[in-house]
């Protein structure tokens, strides 16, 4: 037999398979597109000329490394599904005197054939969509057009190195496959595994543990510290829990439907119980990951959606006034030396400074103890009980509030941020105030202005006072120690031109200060916001269309084979008399409950994950927690309809395989 034979019958094979074949071609051709679109955006020389563009390569790169590691899981998952669809036909191959030799040969051949075809089509609709992309890109980011749209060659041959070893670890897969089955099992491969399995009540037990642990989590952290470890830990309990409850969980639902004999003895219910009883395990795994990613795609979109729709809000949280200067210095030389820095710059600009703040203040962070608060170096790593200090005198409180509060020596007045503070007094380095009431707002300040939500603002009775705190922290952090700060904030300016001109006056004459210092303008800093968000919303909805195509994928094959599988089930209980009516009734319960059900645990992941995602989406300068409830429940429901358009094509094939 000659390479030509071995060519022609992988081709045949292909087109005679199609119905799996070309929906697996179709995804890996959009995915080497994806990743060519992507990976260009990513090494596009532009970004190094722009405001904020570091920022969007380094959000580009991190999208290509989840696409990259996505793709390689993704595409070994989905070959699987073609694997077992196949091994009937490789098997009979065998049976007919074909070695397995000349099997791994037209696997080979397939496999060179699928990754080529997927390569040099995903790379040419890459470079064609790829310009449609980068405007859709720049648009989010309120950018002019400032580069060329030519071919990149370091994309092209990053698609050929990633997919080139995807594509080669499916054939050594498919190989291995093929190598240790027998061929007796491979003609049954579709039947095996028929045996009705036990109901695993421990495992069951665990995977609601878990997902009641992780949801506990989501909604009990109310730390910043803690939030973003709090996150990933909820997330590997709902993920382990989510399979423990399809993979057992189901299983033993379906054991006590069945010891139901009300419900398990009618006709619909007996089929679909009695067949999905059987598989669960096999089904568990790909209704598992279809529950993740939709849950993955919803949490993206809502998050991304409402950053960008809501970035007036976050420029408003983060920059409290149109200039903030802070300076790392507190003393009164100082202070005097910045605020005539600013009223000359103000002048010289023509320019009224509105809303003018300006107080002195420390700040760290501190364990809560219970009776009070700790501070020492070795505590800085125990995040579950840290908190975050804001100190300030009561003069600057009653300037900046417009209040008449008076203090004694021995007493504090605590503001909380984001936290609840109810004890009568307040504790720290070994010395007790008492609180004299939780009274009036707290005060804009820098931290804060940078998302650090929850902290607690103590007003000290006098600046002496605010100096020892200053010492002692110092003494307890050394190398660590916050710095004191002289804050001074200001609306000024006359649109993007004006500030531009201010700002770099500011920062001329505060160079010449001697002082550290940070100067921020809103105006200045928006373009490199739309940069930030604008590429988290185009990453966010890159990466939900390649999830929600791996759904798609998942969904249609998880119905072509069931679908195959079921046939004979269905055509023995034609036989005996069961009509065509009553088979679609049966069909419709089983898809509508395997259908749906991913899609539910999805929208109850997302309900328990929404005060977590509020919280983190706080440290994002995100406040609005009705903006993202309203982009949560649009998510929600543009996802539920087109996860019903794809019930009722697949719902339709899967009907018309089991007519057959």
């Amino acid at each position: 037999m000659n390479n030509l034979f071995y060519t022609r019958l992988a081709i045949q094979n292909l087109k005679k398979n199609s119905a799996v074949t070309v929906p697996y071609l179709l995804t890996c051709i959009g995915s080497v597109m994806m990743y060519y679109i992507i990976s260009s955006l990513t090494v596009n020389p532009g970004f190094a000329h722009m405001r904020g563009g570091g920022s969007m390569a380094f959000i580009l790169m991190l999208g290509c490394v989840v696409m990259a590691v996505f793709s390689v899981m993704f595409l070994i998952y989905t070959n699987s599904f073609l694997v077992k669809r196949r091994k009937q036909e490789f098997g009979l191959f065998q049976v007919l005197g074909m070695g397995k030799k000349h099997l791994a040969r037209i696997m080979a051949i397939e496999t060179l054939l699928t990754a080529a075809v997927s390569l040099v089509s995903g790379i040419l609709l890459g470079f064609l969509l790829y310009r449609v992309f980068a405007l859709l890109l720049y648009r989010l980011m309120k950018l002019d057009i400032s580069w060329d749209f030519s071919f990149v060659p370091e994309a092209a041959f990053a698609c050929v190195k990633l997919f080139g070893v995807i594509f080669l670890v499916i054939l050594f897969y498919n190989i291995w496959q093929v190598v240790k089955a027998r061929p007796v099992e491979m003609l049954a491969g579709k039947q095996a595994g028929e045996r009705e399995p036990k109901a695993p009540w421990l495992l069951t037990v665990l995977g609601v543990i878990s997902l009641a642990a992780g949801y506990w989590i989501a909604v009990s952290t109310e730390r910043t510290a803690m939030i973003i470890f709090a996150f990933f830990i909820a997330v590997l309990f709902v993920i382990a829990g989510t399979g423990l409850l399809f993979t057992a969980g189901s299983v033993t639902l379906l054991k006590l439907l069945k010891k139901n004999k009300g419900y398990y003895y009618q006709t619909r219910h007996f089929i679909s119980v009695s067949g999905m009883i059987y598989r669960m395990k096999q089904n568990a795994a790909g209704l598992s990951v279809i529950c993740l990613l939709s849950t993955a795609v919803l949490v993206m979109l809502s998050s991304t959606v409402s950053l960008y729709v809501g970035l007036d809000d976050v420029m408003r949280n983060r920059f409290k006034r149109d200039y903030v200067v802070t300076v790392y210095d507190y003393s009164d030389d100082t202070a005097a030396k910045t605020d005539g820095i600013v009223e000359s710059a103000l002048k010289d600009a023509g320019e009224t400074a509105k809303g003018l703040v300006s107080y002195r203040y420390v700040s760290f962070a501190a364990v809560d103890t219970g009776d009070g608060y700790e501070v020492r170096e070795e505590n800085l790593a125990d995040y579950n009980s840290l908190d975050y200090l804001f100190f300030m005198t009561l003069e600057d409180y009653n300037r900046i509030s417009g209040q008449n509060v008076s203090l004694r020596d021995d007493q504090v007045m605590v503001l909380a941020d984001g936290m609840r503070y109810d004890r009568d007094t307040f504790s720290i380095f070994g010395k007790r105030y008492d609180v004299a009431g939780l009274k009036g707002q707290t005060v804009e300040d820098g931290m804060d202005a940078m998302g650090s939500v929850g902290s607690l603002h103590i007003v000290l009775p006098d600046f002496p006072q605010l100096e020892e705190m200053e010492k002692k922290q110092a003494e307890a952090y050394g190398e660590a120690k916050s710095r004191p700060v002289y804050y001074v904030a200001f609306d000024a300016g006359d649109g993007k031109e004006g500030s531009a001109r201010l700002y770099k006056d500011l920062e001329e004459r505060l160079n010449g200060l001697g002082m550290t210092f940070r100067l921020e303008s809103a105006a200045m800093e928006r373009g490199s916001f739309f940069s930030l968000y604008g590429g988290l919303f185009f990453v966010g909805l890159f990466l939900g269309t390649l999830f929600v195509m791996a759904t798609v994928l998942i969904i249609y094959y998880k119905q072509i084979s069931e679908g195959y599988e079921d046939k004979k089930r269905f055509e023995i209980m034609q036989n005996v008399g069961l009509s065509a009516r009553e088979i679609k009734s049966a069909i419709r319960s089983q898809v509508l409950t395997m259908f749906f059900l991913p899609l539910v645990t999805a929208a109850v992941h997302i309900c328990f994950a929404f005060p977590m995602i509020a919280r983190l989406l706080a440290l994002l300068n995100l406040r609005n927690v009705g903006l993202f409830a309203v982009s949560t429940a649009g998510a929600v429901l543009l996802f539920a309809v087109f996860y019903g358009v794809i019930y009722g094509v697949t719902s339709k094939k899967y009907y018309e395989i089991v007519k057959r």
